[in-house]
């Protein structure tokens, strides 16, 4: 679900025209022009009062387009605070310097066809200054704009991270709910109830584990919640596979505390076992590591199957919800023997419950 951009070309000229309107029509007071000096806004006596007021009316809509389109382009672009802001003044300083001269040399033909005039004159102070105050009026309606829109793109995308979140435990759920999984599960218990009662209450310990966390609310977890979860998860796929599975960890402590999408390692690990060869010829080694920039990376040999069933569905899933939560990618890598998956870690001071 994508939300309209009001920052567009058609608004800039129905604020330009606006903002003009309200300069403007105190201009036809006569009170107000002989109040302001007449000629320094280019009301002269031999000239009709209505070719001045579409002069100003005229160059104070243009000014007022072209600088609305300015810093719309501008705030829409992917630029840092400082680097926007610097942008910004100075290229609404360039444009309005660069309109003033133009509107002087406009007045002159206009108005002084004798060309008596100067850049010292007091009608391009009077110019300067009324565009400043143009341009601080588009500067200020551009970033109330931007904020509310920022605003509304925030609360957009929180609302659908929740139903994202709300979907992919659903699903994760249902995934493992299926009857093959239920089947593998009860064939596990079955076969180690009369081989090893602990081992068969280490079991059922897991997989209660495993579904309370698939089924709590919260929408983030630290990389410490999550690391146990994969432990418990992992612990059920070996059983089933023994050996041939095998499951590293080389975690910085240090990194622990911080925050990664629920069920985002599990994801990683389960598409490693449901896409690869597991056998004892083939054994799969999965590896989970924290790296410098901290992120963590799951890792594997790659062995791929001959038939894939939703390959990708997994990691797009995945993808979409980091950039949702956290506007941070996922990266994806694959060689020839390997594959691997970097998934970002945030470090939140109030983790969502």
């Amino acid at each position: 679900m994508q939300q309209k951009s009001y920052m567009n070309w058609q608004t800039a000229a129905c604020l330009a025209a606006f903002i003009t309107l309200i300069f403007v029509l105190p201009m036809v007071s006569p009170l107000y022009v002989k109040m302001m000096g007449g000629e320094m806004y280019g009301f002269v006596v031999n000239v009709p009062k209505y070719i001045s007021v579409l002069y100003s009316a005229g160059s104070f809509f243009i000014l007022l387009f072209l600088l609305f389109v300015f810093d719309f382009r501008l705030l829409k672009g992917t630029y840092t605070a400082a680097k926007r802001n610097g942008y910004l003044i100075g290229g609404v300083l360039l444009i309005t310097l660069l309109f003033s001269f133009l509107q002087l040399l406009l007045y002159n033909s206009l108005f002084t066809p004798e060309s008596s005039w100067s850049l010292s004159s007091e009608v391009f102070v009077a110019i300067i200054l009324i565009n400043i105050s143009l341009a601080l009026t588009a500067i200020t309606f551009s970033y109330i704009i931007y904020l509310s829109e920022r605003r509304q793109q925030l609360a957009l995308q929180y609302e659908t991270l929740k139903v994202e979140n709300m979907q992919v435990r659903y699903q994760a759920l249902k995934n493992q709910v299926d009857p093959h999984f239920l089947f593998n599960t009860m064939s596990i218990l079955d076969s180690l109830v009369d081989e090893d009662r602990q081992k068969t209450h280490e079991y059922i310990q897991r997989f209660s584990s495993v579904y309370r966390y698939i089924l709590q609310t919260k929408e983030t977890v630290t990389l410490d919640e999550e690391l146990r979860f994969v432990d418990d998860y992992f612990g059920l796929l070996q059983v089933r596979f023994g050996e041939c599975l095998t499951l590293d960890m080389e975690i910085n402590p240090s990194l622990k505390s911080y925050c990664i999408v629920p069920l985002g390692l599990q994801t990683l690990v389960e598409n490693a076992v449901q896409h690869n060869i597991v056998s004892r010829q083939h054994p799969l080694r999965i590896t989970i590591c924290t790296t410098s920039d901290h992120n963590v990376m799951v890792s594997n040999n790659l062995q791929p199957k001959n038939v894939l069933t939703g390959y990708g569905i997994g990691l797009a899933n995945l993808s979409e919800r980091c950039m949702l939560r956290w506007q941070k990618e996922v990266t994806i890598e694959q060689t020839k023997d390997t594959f691997r998956v970097t998934i970002p870690l945030v470090r939140e001071s109030n983790k969502s419950e």
